[in-house]
């Protein structure tokens, strides 16, 4: 055999191989979600055999979920080394491969969209949900929203708010209904994603295979855009739609794109400013671009209904404080050392930091694609609040513009992945301890698994 010949057999063994070892993490932690995930307080399925008694034990659940977490991570880093020689078919198929089990298991990570589906509701039923919280609405679908956002307003645009109205109007007050229609309207965002990487890859010279890599197959994606159904996989594919509409010199269609992202979540109106640069002709793309963007502002801001108290409720956020945030983590510790203005400062002047950054992210970054990237990660990072999931608005562009993602990018994803317990409330001892147990477990049994097998040395 030569030796092109050994190392395609080589890639291809380590495709196989890694694909089974992703899905294997991937049913893991479904198997764990049935037990430990984010579960409405009524549970239709409680009472069916099996699953019964899977949520008799939801430390074992927990342990379960990190143990595939573990390989997921594993298999995705082990990836990375043979990723150029596949074909950008294989690894969507991949992908899907990995998804599959995590888009039939309970909400994960995350108890958010329970909050989408009573602020919906709040919507459909007329009550101001940038004013009120769901504690207004009362009923099955609040009792499922954590307290800590019962009473605050929905940071959500009204594209979002309006969509998760039109759900409601079908499915009622049936939370699992409602949970597969989220999960629906994710795996829409998702597929928007795995649609457009390519073309904005191309566009920019950076390898399909490894923007799909990073982009598509990353565990950030998988766990909190499929598994937990977060709306900011609409953002983020309505995102990737604007920027490709972009590169293929449409400014109107890619601005309009790009305002319905915002109206979804608010920062992606940043990407304007690289629909601008992407453009040919800066002052008249510039103007285009501003006439698609007030136009598609107006008439969907029309549309919904809803007013303009989104752009007030966008403080809502910041009132959760989880760790991630290192401004926030500073200045909770001046507060304790008795500094109790220090937070506010603190967030300030790194809400401040991340602005510059951002600016010069956009100027001096190799393509506008990886400047938008970098803008926003320093941004989200930079912020009062960081969710795991946050990290995806900067992960999408960034495949699409760098060719070689940033070490850091690359372990920071895998320790965020670790981040969140399964059931998506703080963590109590007995769990954490669960944690570290399918974590430690699966670590282990990657280090006794061979990377890729071996073959018979070319002759």
């Amino acid at each position: 055999m030569r030796r092109h010949e050994v190392t395609r057999l080589r890639e291809c063994a380590g495709m196989g191989v890694n694909r089974t070892l992703g899905f294997a993490g991937s049913v893991a932690i479904a198997v764990g979600g049935i037990s430990a995930g984010a579960l409405p307080q009524h549970d239709p399925f409680g009472h069916w055999p099996l699953i019964r008694e899977l949520r008799t034990f939801p430390l074992a659940g927990v342990a379960c979920t990190y143990f595939g977490l573990a390989l997921l991570c594993g298999a995705w880093l082990r990836m990375r080394a043979t990723v150029d020689g596949q074909r950008p078919a294989d690894l969507v198929r991949t992908m899907l491969c990995w998804a599959a089990p995590l888009a039939v298991t309970a909400p994960m990570f995350s108890r958010d969209v329970y909050s989408y589906l009573a602020q919906g509701e709040m919507v459909r039923r007329g009550l101001d949900a940038y004013r009120w919280g769901p504690s207004s609405l009362g009923g099955p679908l609040a009792l499922n929203v954590p307290a800590i956002w019962q009473d605050t307003p929905a940071p959500y645009g009204p594209v979002f708010l309006r969509c998760a109205s039109a759900i409601l109007s079908v499915t009622g007050e049936h939370t699992v209904a409602g949970v597969w229609a989220m999960r629906l309207v994710a795996l829409t965002g998702v597929a928007l994603v795995v649609a457009c990487l390519p073309g904005l890859a191309a566009r920019f010279g950076v390898p399909v295979q490894r923007a799909l890599w990073f982009g598509a197959l990353n565990p950030l994606l998988l766990l909190h855009l499929v598994a937990g159904a977060h709306n900011d996989a609409l953002m983020v594919g309505l995102l990737a739609a604007g920027l490709l509409a972009a590169v293929r010199d449409r400014p109107l269609l890619a601005a309009a794109l790009i305002v319905a992202a915002a109206l979804v979540k608010a920062p992606a109106i940043l990407a304007l400013i690289t629909i601008v640069a992407l453009s040919r002709g800066r002052t008249l793309a510039l103007v285009r671009t501003a006439a698609g963007a007030a136009l598609a502002f107006v008439a969907l801001q029309a549309a919904s209904g809803l007013g303009l108290g989104w752009i007030a409720a966008l403080h809502t956020p910041t009132t959760v404080r989880n760790g991630l945030s290192l401004s926030t983590d500073i200045g909770m510790l001046l507060a304790e050392a008795g500094h109790p203005s220090a937070m506010a400062v603190i967030r300030l002047a790194a809400a401040a930091l991340g602005c510059a950054l951002a600016g010069w992210a956009l100027l001096r970054a190799p393509n506008p694609i990886a400047g938008l990237g970098l803008a926003l990660g320093a941004i989200v990072l930079c912020g009062p609040v960081v969710h795991p999931w946050y990290l995806l608005w900067p992960i999408v562009p960034l495949a699409a513009g760098m060719p070689d993602p940033p070490p850091a990018a690359i372990r920071l994803t895998v320790g965020v992945a670790m981040f969140l317990l399964p059931f998506g409330a703080p963590g109590y001892p007995e769990a954490v301890v669960a944690a570290i147990f399918g974590t430690v477990a699966g670590v282990l049994y990657l280090r006794l698994r061979p990377p890729v097998p071996a073959l018979v040395p070319a002759t």
